[in-house]
């Protein structure tokens, strides 16, 4: 490997650290809790019916860790419990009018983040940008869990199935899965 293929590695690194450490940053700021809470509220607000065993596997936690987030959030009055069968084994974490103003200024803050690194770049770098970070994201999903885990803080709005690589990625691994894997409820 080349000097400058070195180079490009270690850069990415660095910016790969510098923007995880700003997105942390900023989403914990706006919400006013740890990055994990942040998430809840993000995938919780763009996910109707958002069951604990999905948010377990968006958050890449233990059961357990997933019922104290979930505590914290309805102590919070941030969220409530809904159970979605008659015999109570599914439950589902459904976000308070609070809850879901708090997950606006979560999306909020990670998308000025990214607007901020990004606002002296030309569309046609955006393009190019786009393609790598697209072949970039599908390298990564290496097991169709690690795509929730990925797109924890996304902004689905943004990104619809169609066109997103990582649920490209999952449904790819898991063809006999429900269509839409990572697909927000309200798109459905």
């Amino acid at each position: 490997m080349s000097n400058d293929s070195h180079r490009t590695l270690n850069l990415l690194g660095a910016v790969v650290t510098g923007v995880h450490d700003q997105l942390a940053s900023a989403v914990e700021t706006a919400a006013g809790r740890s990055g994990a809470l942040a998430a809840t509220l993000a995938m919780a607000a763009q996910y109707d019916g958002l069951t604990m065993g999905t948010l377990q596997r968006f958050l890449g936690i233990s059961r357990p860790a997933t019922i104290r987030l979930v505590n914290l959030l309805e102590r919070d009055g941030l969220a409530v419990r809904r159970h979605l069968d008659d015999d109570h084994r599914t439950t589902s974490v459904v976000l308070t009018n609070a809850g879901h103003r708090e997950a606006r200024r979560v999306l909020a803050a990670r998308r000025s983040v990214l607007e901020r690194l990004l606002a002296e770049s030309s569309k046609q770098e955006r393009v190019v940008l786009d393609r790598v970070l697209e072949r970039v994201l599908t390298a990564m999903i290496t097991h169709p869990d690690r795509g929730y885990e990925v797109c924890r803080l996304c902004d689905i709005s943004t990104c619809p199935p169609s066109r997103c690589p990582v649920e490209t990625a999952v449904v790819a691994m898991e063809p006999d899965a429900a269509e839409g894997l990572l697909t927000s409820q309200n798109e459905r």
